[in-house]
């Protein structure tokens, strides 16, 4: 659903965004987790998690303390723009390369990011392959620079500095869509807790929620803000207290997500407004976001 010019507003998701985007706004209490605190000075921080302004893709970057985790690598014409993002952070090696699954807008940029030099120790991606353009330069790109990926086919812990990443891995041997071979990542640093839920759909996401998920301080929206008809069990299981999507101005979020985002208080930003920068010392945090265009207010009854 594209963005429209309607002066119709939803207040309170106005009030959500500005209380992250401006800076020297006071801190806020959710019923849903632990009290958040937007000014807290966490720069430098031990964790830092960087949501790159990809368009409808992905792009996560991870970093604990000298360790990095990176979640999909965007479009093709996005490794430019990553492997920039990683030198100007000083970031020569990628600990681990999380692969949600196998579509174009999340292993795109792999090969530029691999041919310019960032070393990658692991890969882990599930355990399928695709007959398209981009997942051939992808595989072509891991034996060029003789990797081995992990085909993930049960869960998987890494002990990352102090963090416990799980990697949560597709139930079935075959799906009719690639969206349903996601890996679901959690990441739980001391007191907080953040999901990365790929681009999983219907049938996925009841995988997950029948795992027993807990409580998250920060959701990464399952398919760029794409309705799914148990998308508000998920809500309500992991009660987060932030969402972000994925998403362009021109492929925008289905209303009918905002409308349950706000429902449940979820304050959400969209990386159609600009990169979001996450950083906590496990038991604080902080999201702020570089604004590059006029804010995406959620809009009632468009």
């Amino acid at each position: 659903m594209r963005k429209t010019s309607s002066l119709k507003l939803a207040f309170t998701s106005l009030i959500s965004t500005l209380l992250i985007c401006l800076s020297g706004c006071e801190g806020t209490t959710s019923t849903n987790g632990p009290q958040l605190n937007t000014k807290a000075n966490l720069s430098p921080a031990p964790l830092t998690i960087d949501i790159l302004a990809t368009g409808k893709s992905d792009c996560i970057i991870i970093q604990i303390q000298d360790k990095t985790v990176m979640i999909d690598t965007g479009l093709d014409e996005n490794g430019e723009t990553i492997t920039d993002f990683l030198k100007k952070e000083n970031i020569d090696t990628i600990d681990y390369l999380i692969i949600s699954h196998l579509d174009k807008d999340h292993i795109g940029g792999a090969d530029i990011i691999l041919d310019e030099g960032i070393e990658v120790q692991n890969v882990i991606q599930p355990n399928y392959s695709r007959d398209t353009k981009q997942h051939k330069e992808y595989v072509k790109a891991l034996e060029k620079h003789d990797i081995k990926p992990t085909l993930l086919t049960s869960d998987t812990v890494l002990e990352v500095n102090g963090a416990t990443i799980i990697v949560s891995a597709p139930l079935r041997e075959e799906y009719e869509q690639s969206n349903d071979y996601s890996l679901i990542t959690s990441l739980s640093y001391k007191n907080q807790s953040f999901l990365f839920a790929g681009d999983a759909e219907a049938i996925r996401i009841s995988e997950f929620l029948a795992s027993n998920p807990h409580a998250y301080t920060l959701l990464k929206v399952p398919h760029h803000g794409k309705y799914s008809d148990n998308l508000e069990e998920l809500l309500q299981m992991t009660t987060p207290d932030y969402g972000i999507i994925t998403c362009s101005e021109d492929e925008y979020p289905d209303q009918k997500v905002l409308d349950l985002l706000t429902k449940y208080q979820v304050q959400t930003l969209l990386t159609s407004d600009g990169p979001i920068i996450i950083r906590s010392d496990g038991q604080q945090i902080t999201v702020n976001q570089q604004l590059t265009s006029t804010l995406s207010l959620k809009q009632k009854g468009d």
